[in-house]
C-alpha cells in the first residue's frame, strides 16, 4: 500500500460530510451509492445509523473547491433532504490496518 500526502497532491482540505436523504428504501440507497460512487472527490462513503444516512469523508483542494462539489455533485441529488460538513482542521491519529 502507497500512502500518498494529500497536500502535496492539492487535496488538502478534509471534510466528513454527514448525508440525510429525504426518504431511503432499497431503491433510492442504491442510487445514491452509485452516484457517490463515481465521484472522485469522495474517498470514502459509510451508511450509518442515527440522525443521518450516509457520513462521506471528502477531499478537496480548498474551501472553493469543495464548495463546487456541494452544489455540482451532492446538489443534483433529488432524494438529498440535507447535509452538515465539518472541516478537519488537523488529523492527529491516522491507522491504516486493522489491530488483531
Amino acid at each position: 500500500m502507497a500512502i500518498l500526502d494529500p497536500e502535496k497532491l492539492g487535496q488538502g482540505l478534509l471534510v466528513f460530510c454527514k448525508v440525510k436523504l429525504k426518504q431511503i428504501n432499497h431503491e433510492i440507497a442504491d442510487a445514491f451509492v452509485r452516484r457517490i460512487q463515481r465521484i472522485p472527490e469522495v474517498t470514502e462513503c459509510y451508511n450509518t445509523s442515527g440522525a443521518y444516512d450516509y457520513l462521506l469523508k471528502v477531499r478537496a483542494r480548498d474551501m472553493k473547491q469543495y464548495q463546487a462539489f456541494v452544489l455540482n455533485q451532492l446538489g443534483e441529488i433529488e432524494s438529498l433532504a440535507s447535509i452538515e460538513s465539518t472541516f478537519v482542521m488537523s488529523e492527529v491519529k491516522q491507522n491504516y490496518g486493522i489491530n488483531v
